[in-house]
């Protein structure tokens, strides 16, 4: 489970399997770990897949063309922060400073979109 806050009721519980918002419910029990019962299945699945691959829980299958991908844009912000921080020691104008967030922002959005999925299946 993630958990994006700490402390009592205000905690916010993510599902494990596609990292939705899962819903407290009223009431006793074990707390909710899957938004809904086909992301239940599909982790159940994919524990199954894993272990007749030798593959332990913590271990996670993606395409290579994924992972080239997550890097090529994890690359570009990593570079855009670069840049920003020897732009800032050269000047610290207000334009300047509005300039490097944009090139910030521009660079760290294709990051914050991609989303990374477990692979069940080929």
């Amino acid at each position: 489970m993630t958990e994006l806050r700490q402390g009592g009721e205000d905690q916010e519980i993510r599902c494990r399997w596609c990292g939705r918002r899962v819903d407290r419910l009223p009431g006793r029990g074990r707390p909710r770990e899957f938004c809904r019962d086909g992301c239940r299945q599909q982790a159940y699945l994919a524990r199954k897949l894993a272990q007749s691959h030798g593959l332990g829980d913590d271990d996670l299958v993606v395409s290579r063309t994924t992972l080239e991908e997550f890097q090529s844009r994890l690359y570009c912000l990593q570079a855009a922060l670069e840049d920003i921080g020897r732009d800032l020691e050269r000047s610290a104008e207000p334009a300047d400073i509005a300039e490097a967030l944009a090139w910030l922002r521009e660079n760290a959005e294709p990051v914050a979109a991609l989303w990374i999925e477990p692979r069940t299946s080929r």
